[in-house]
């Protein structure tokens, strides 16, 4: 016969899941899906530049960079 486990606290953790307490790891996820995001779209934004002898776009490709970054990570840790 299974035992019951004994009820959890509400911690209020990531994503508003009671009792839950997310694993070290995911942090180093965030942080590696927020600097690959930055990089991949700053690297298009200056090969768009070098190519078309064009300014700019090498700091819009990071601010979407960083953007799109930031939403996934809410996305996938916050609103989950």
């Amino acid at each position: 016969m299974e035992q019951e486990r004994p009820p959890q606290k509400a911690s209020g953790g990531p994503g508003g899941t009671p009792g839950r307490t997310p694993p070290p790891g995911e942090a180093w996820t965030a942080l590696s899906h927020l600097l690959t995001g930055i990089l991949l779209f700053g690297g298009i934004g200056w090969g768009v530049d070098e190519l078309f002898d064009l300014r700019g776009f090498t700091v819009a490709g990071l601010l979407v960079g960083a953007a799109a970054s930031m939403y996934l990570i809410y996305v996938r840790y916050v609103k989950s």
